[in-house]
């Protein structure tokens, strides 16, 4: 508090200002010389909101006295006021220290210092507003300020407005980097921010522009340039992605370095349609890729090594070679296990299996970032509502601040026995793992989420699985994935490294889909009712250029076909992709169609009904997308691969009794393609058997393929148990 006369502290205390008002009064009249009595007697107005007669106290000092005077009167005032400031803010009384440093602006509106604690207090009061910070004109106040400026008061400020996502608080950014020099204080700031507004508000573009301030002052940081390629990705901003990584790759030293590099130009690439360049990079990608696994080198940076385990993932969009990827995927994976391990310190003692009990009831783990309105919280949201709670308890680990939405808490918080969120600490989850004491831990991120690899990677349960989440990543933690007779060969166990558990029918189920009742009519296309509808849905990494050739073969050879194209990403990259290879085969690009993102998934699946044909991608299938053409009773062509992700589709149809539309090379695609196409009563008929495999197939039951889930389940812990006692015996 300020040099009040003790004898008002009480009634300040009370807030009763009144009394401080008429007690000042006094002292003004009795001592008329002093002149703090009239600093006091307007400030005391100005908290009884009494601001007239605030102003015209003081103003009757400095009418009184002279120029020389005047300034060292205005430096008391303000020093007076800023204590007081200081003191009721402290206090939490934000307002009435707000009503002080209003004042002082009034009576120094360049002092910065006082422009950030009232901007500060504005935004704490949540009144705030953007052109606030615009008044504060930084530029020019740190240039031409007098005051010392507080540089901690500076960075509180930004540590506050940097969450307001706007052009705004950019500038001011800039600013003040410029004014610290680009120091490492400043820069950790601004990645911090960039990362709770990128990572977990999804304020992607913001996010991107704060790493660029930073990029200004690292320029060859390769830690900072890779947010600065997520942000930009993630906001589909592939032209300052593929900047930024290729001054990644330019800058960096080891093989680990290029090959992160390397699958970011892959990834932008194929993403903006510019499949030549991908074609080009891939030879150096994969041979980086052989090197490293060859070499398993050590590496010390987080950064490069907490990403390993996704950093094989665009092998899977490209040639259908199941083996050599393997070999590739099992190797990048041991090492991002080696690695992981040896970084942290989680020892994890499992308690011994109780031999005498082999059916007792069993905890199951779900890890993930995709229990939500995703393809995979999708499909696995049945298993978790149809599972027997007498035999199972349930758990639900949340990962990175998963957004949550309907399908989370219908089918995932509310159903599992326990669910929790993720703080990010990789020791606290793998600890709430272990305390949890659970048997088996699901793994339905794969290559999707690095965090929960690592997870996997520290083996927090004594058997771990992969399932649902692309393929897996060659952890050699992961014990078992789940998969069934068709979607992997015959022989993938001899280069998996994981036991491949196949089960009876199918490696999914579910119950059904949501449907919108409002679909899309040809009219709104401009199609005529008498033309054959083909349709592809699938988002850019899936746009294998062959396979579009096939497609357009197709369209080519039957009369009065149109090709309808739906799929995430840059539409106009996407419309130059097609259209492209539709000259290049002699289609007319009028025979095109394109769709942006459907405003729901019930939405997207009603418009599937325009289809008279859906065709499928390769050489990585449709998985959710073939299910929802499947369930809508539409016919589909497919091309079998050797890899999981070229399979999806084979076994989907096969397990809903459908052979037609299957195909092994891509002529047998154009074939199927065109034999659909122009035969309507083998169309009927294939929708007529979707239609009637609803009532018996598998792949339509949820509540049997969770049977089918927890005899694996089982099995597997007995494999356990009795594996743990010939240990023992031993």
């Amino acid at each position: 508090m300020t040099n009040w006369n003790p004898q008002v502290k009480d009634y300040l205390q009370q807030k009763d200002f009144g009394q401080v008002v008429t007690f000042y009064e006094s002292l003004v009249e009795n001592y008329p010389e002093e002149v703090s009595n009239y600093w006091y007697l307007g400030l005391a107005y100005l908290l009884a909101q009494k601001e007239q007669e605030c102003q015209s106290t003081w103003l009757t000092v400095f009418f009184e006295a002279d120029e020389l005077n005047q300034d060292k009167c205005q430096q008391e005032l303000v020093n007076i006021l800023e204590k007081e400031a200081n003191y009721l803010a402290d206090n939490k009384e934000l307002y009435l220290s707000y009503s002080i440093r209003e004042k002082i602006k009034e009576i120094e509106p360049n002092n910065l210092n006082n422009l950030l604690d009232l901007a500060l207090l504005k935004f704490n009061l949540n009144i705030l507003k953007i052109d606030d910070i615009k008044d504060i004109n930084l530029n020019n106040l740190l240039d031409e300020n007098s005051v010392e400026i507080d540089d901690e008061k500076l960075l509180n400020f930004m540590d506050n407005i940097l969450l307001i996502p706007c052009d705004e608080c950019l500038d001011f950014a800039d600013i003040a980097n410029n004014y610290f020099q680009g120091n490492k204080e400043i820069t950790d700031l601004f990645l911090s921010k960039a990362e709770v507004m990128g990572q977990e508000r999804k304020y992607y573009f913001y996010a991107s522009q704060l790493v660029e301030i930073c990029i200004k002052n690292q320029p060859n940081n390769l830690e900072i340039i890779k947010q600065g390629i997520y942000y930009y990705s993630s906001n589909y901003n592939y032209e300052k992605s593929k900047i930024l990584a290729q001054r990644f790759y330019d800058y960096s030293n080891t093989l680990a370095e290029k090959s992160l590099a390397l699958r970011q130009l892959i990834s932008n690439a194929i993403t903006v349609g510019d499949w030549q360049k991908a074609f080009n990079i891939i030879p150096e990608y994969r041979s980086i890729l052989m090197d490293l696994v060859e070499e398993q080198p050590h590496i010390e940076k987080a950064y490069i090594r907490t990403c390993l385990s996704m950093l094989t993932q665009p092998l899977l969009y490209f040639d259908d070679q199941a083996r050599g990827k393997r070999l590739i995927i099992n190797g990048v994976g041991a090492l991002f296990q080696k690695l992981t391990q040896d970084h942290y310190s989680c020892p994890v003692h499992f308690p011994s299996p109780n031999t005498n009990n082999l059916s007792r009831k069993l905890k199951i783990g779900y890890i993930g970032h995709t229990m939500r309105s995703h393809s995979v919280g999708l499909l696995s949201r049945w298993l978790m509502r149809h599972h027997d709670k007498e035999k199972f308890t349930t758990y639900a680990y949340f990962i990175c601040h998963q957004v949550e939405d309907d399908i989370t808490k219908q089918y995932f918080r509310d159903v599992v026995d326990y669910a929790y969120n993720s703080n990010n600490v990789i020791n606290d989850l793998v600890t709430q793992i272990e305390k949890d004491e659970i048997d088996i831990l699901v793994d339905l991120d794969s290559f999707t989420h690095n965090m929960t690899s690592m997870i996997m990677a520290l083996k927090p349960a004594p058997i771990q699985v992969s399932w649902l989440g692309m393929d897996t990543n060659g952890i050699p933690a992961i014990d078992y994935f789940i998969a069934d007779p068709y979607v992997l060969p015959d022989n993938a166990q001899e280069y998996y490294q994981e036991k491949i558990w196949r089960l009876p029918h199918s490696y999914v189920a579910v119950d059904g889909f949501e449907v919108d009742t409002t679909p899309l009519k040809r009219e709104d296309l401009d199609i005529p009712e008498s033309a054959i509808i083909y349709f592809n849905t699938q988002n850019a990494l899936k746009r294998y250029p062959a396979t579009i050739h096939s497609q357009m073969k197709i369209i080519k050879a039957v009369p009065n076909s149109y090709l309808v194209i739906k799929g995430d990403g840059n539409q106009e990259i996407l419309k130059q992709l097609f259209t492209t290879i539709a000259e290049q085969e002699g289609v007319d690009r009028t025979r095109l169609r394109f769709l942006e993102r459907s405003p729901s998934e019930e939405i997207h699946r009603a418009n599937l009904q325009i289809a008279d044909v859906v065709l499928d991608t390769y050489p990585y299938n449709g998985a959710t997308t073939t299910l929802e053409t499947l369930w809508m009773e539409i016919p589909l062509v497919t091309r079998v691969g050797e890899q999981f992700a070229a399979r999806n589709s084979y076994t989907f149809m096969m397990n809903a009794g459908i052979t037609e539309g299957i195909a092994w090379s891509d002529e047998e695609y154009i074939e199927w393609g065109i034999k659909l196409g122009t035969d309507e009563n083998l169309r009927k008929e294939v929708s007529w058997k979707l239609r009637q495999s609803k009532k018996t197939s598998p792949l339509w039951n949820g509540k049997q393929f969770t049977k089918e889930m927890e005899k694996a389940y089982q099995q597997m812990w007995e494999i356990y148990v009795n594996q743990h006692t010939k240990i023992e015996s031993s």
